[in-house]
């Protein structure tokens, strides 16, 4: 194992770039705005957008104004009716998501669905202006402890989408179940759920855990840990380390739909290790009306 100034100092660095991350011009803390429309839905009008708004079969639609300004779907002017592929915003893009803007604001679609499991769609916008005025330098996190890097396993499983239960109340995010994780923490072993996140540069695994921490020093509705495979094929961990646990996005704004932690990822401990909760708690605003 490296010995510890190399941990502490790699995991310095680390801070250093989630600070930046959390300020980045498109990122989380960029978002304003997140609507939400059904399949059928058509010629709506959003507060901060241009043109008109619609779903058709399951594709989220936007139509211009015959003059006026406009989105820039990819590098141009749409035209015509043009679909917004759902997908994460450019910096995070995958899949066949493409670029949008609406002059400095980006533009997004997601897809989700309800509790009865008929589909959902949101449009969300990020403004650069948001993110820059936020100041995230005296985040806290507790002291890197070598402690909470512990040995671990990885059995992977069938992938399995399961619809689980978000911070948005009556909306359901699709979360990929792709094995377990084996840990040993407090004298216990646990073995947790893991997450498949879709990435440019492929799956990466991931757990979203509560501990007894979640909702006094941390945030409540948990934190997760991106974890490192070690091999080509994707298919094996031997450690995790808890130090880099922080926050869902949920904790710094109200336009997302993070889902809540499954109950076998509840550790019967406090873990003092990782991102601490923001300093100003989050007021739950709901954008979803049901």
């Amino acid at each position: 194992m490296p010995v510890q100034e190399h941990l502490k100092g790699q995991w310095r660095e680390w801070r250093h770039a989630r600070v930046a991350e959390l300020t980045r011009p498109y990122g989380w803390t960029a978002l304003v705005a997140q609507y939400w429309l059904k399949d059928g839905e058509e010629g709506t009008v959003l507060d901060l957008l241009p043109g008109t708004w619609g779903v058709n079969a399951g594709k989220v639609i936007y139509t211009p104004t015959a003059e006026g300004p406009t989105l820039s779907v990819d590098g141009s002017y749409p035209s015509g009716p043009v679909e917004i592929i759902p997908g994460r915003n450019q910096t995070y893009g995958h899949g066949k998501s493409v670029p949008v803007y609406f002059g400095d604001l980006e533009v997004e679609t997601i897809g989700r669905t309800d509790d009865d499991g008929d589909n959902l769609y949101a449009v969300r916008v990020r403004d650069p202006r948001e993110s820059a005025r936020k100041d995230f330098s005296n985040i806290e996190a507790y002291d890197y402890d070598t402690a909470w890097r512990v040995a671990a396993s990885f059995t992977p499983t069938a992938r399995r989408d399961i619809e689980t239960v978000t911070v948005e109340t009556g909306v359901r995010e699709t979360t990929t179940r792709i094995g377990v994780l084996t840990v040993e923490l407090g004298g216990d072993r646990y073995e947790l759920a893991v997450i498949g996140k879709d990435s440019a540069a492929g799956i990466v695994p991931v757990v979203h855990v509560r501990d007894v921490t979640s909702g006094d020093t941390t945030y409540g509705a948990g934190r997760v840990l991106e974890l490192d495979w070690v091999d080509e094929a994707k298919t094996q961990i031997d450690l995790a380390d808890f130090n880099y646990l922080t926050p869902l996005p949920c904790a710094f704004t109200n336009f997302v739909t993070c889902p809540i932690p499954p109950q076998e990822n509840h550790l019967r401990l406090a873990v003092t290790a990782g991102e601490k909760r923001p300093e100003v708690t989050l007021e739950r605003v709901l954008t979803y009306a049901g």
